[in-house]
């Protein structure tokens, strides 16, 4: 991922994501509807080699929403850009959607021609699949709104970026073993359990999630030692016995709630609460 600064005024093109209006996600960084549809000639001539072409001749016709930055100079702009792509993580992980950003131009996706300044952002191709972007509801955008600058904060601590990270790049993987570790691996180090990891994650899972409701909390206790059986066979290899989409849907349902509540505690979970 690399990104530069401009001027005062920066546009990264995001895919897998589409908004019906403005969301401002901090003082300085908007979350814009974009729509792009250049020319072959455009593409041609904003591009900077034969790799760029193809990358936008793919990429930015599917171009569902951007970021627009703004800061006071370019080195300021640069930085500003640079954490802005970790917004693009962070918007993919609580939508529940692939969110990546493949480019940065100095101008909007709408108005981009021959003179504008376009930078290919990420070359992993990513970001092109057989399902549509997600559009978000007037509930998601609500939700964003009044939590992004808290979960922006949180991306501080390491363990909740891990998670975050999880939930935005599970689905990169093929294999459902491999969606099924990378996830768990978000849900696990929200707790750092280290003994008796199977009875003690799944009690602080349903403790943090359910703290008022007695059925639901015992509930959610056992699906997630039964949850946690899949995991196990994910991380050793072995063939997932029960329905693979079924755990893997259950699990980044799980992921996204722990980061949530993560987000509406304002903090991570605090095990020592959390414990008999």
């Amino acid at each position: 991922m690399r990104v530069s600064g401009r001027g005062n005024e920066s546009f990264l093109f995001l895919n897998g994501l589409r908004v019906k209006r403005p969301i401002q996600l901090s003082e300085h960084v908007q979350l814009l509807p974009a729509k792009c549809d250049p020319q072959p000639d455009t593409i041609i001539r904003l591009s900077q080699s034969e790799t760029d072409i193809g990358v936008a001749a793919i990429f930015l016709r599917q171009v569902g929403s951007q970021l627009r930055v703004e800061a006071n100079s370019p080195k300021e702009l640069a930085v500003r850009a640079w954490n802005s792509t970790w917004d693009a993580v962070l918007l993919g992980a609580i939508t529940r959607s692939d969110v990546v950003c493949n480019f940065q131009c100095d101008a909007p996706a709408e108005k981009l021609g021959p003179d504008s300044h376009l930078e290919v952002t990420n070359y992993y191709l990513r970001g092109l699949g057989p399902d549509e972007p997600h559009t978000l509801t007037e509930e998601d955008a609500a939700w964003i709104e009044q939590n992004f600058d808290v979960a922006r904060k949180l991306l501080d601590n390491d363990q909740f970026r891990n998670a975050v990270h999880c939930l935005a790049s599970f689905a990169w993987h093929s294999m459902p073993q491999a969606r099924l570790a990378v996830l768990w691996s978000g849900i696990e180090g929200l707790f750092e359990v280290d003994s008796e990891i199977v009875f003690r994650l799944s009690l602080y899972i349903a403790r943090f999630l359910e703290p008022h409701d007695k059925v639901k909390r015992s509930k959610l206790f056992a699906d997630v030692k039964r949850l946690y059986k899949q995991r196990s066979a994910a991380v050793h290899g072995s063939r997932i016995k029960e329905d693979a989409k079924a755990s893997i849907d259950e699990s980044i349902e799980l992921l996204l709630r722990l980061i949530r509540q993560c987000v509406t505690n304002k903090q991570l979970p605090q095990v020592d609460n959390l414990a008999p």
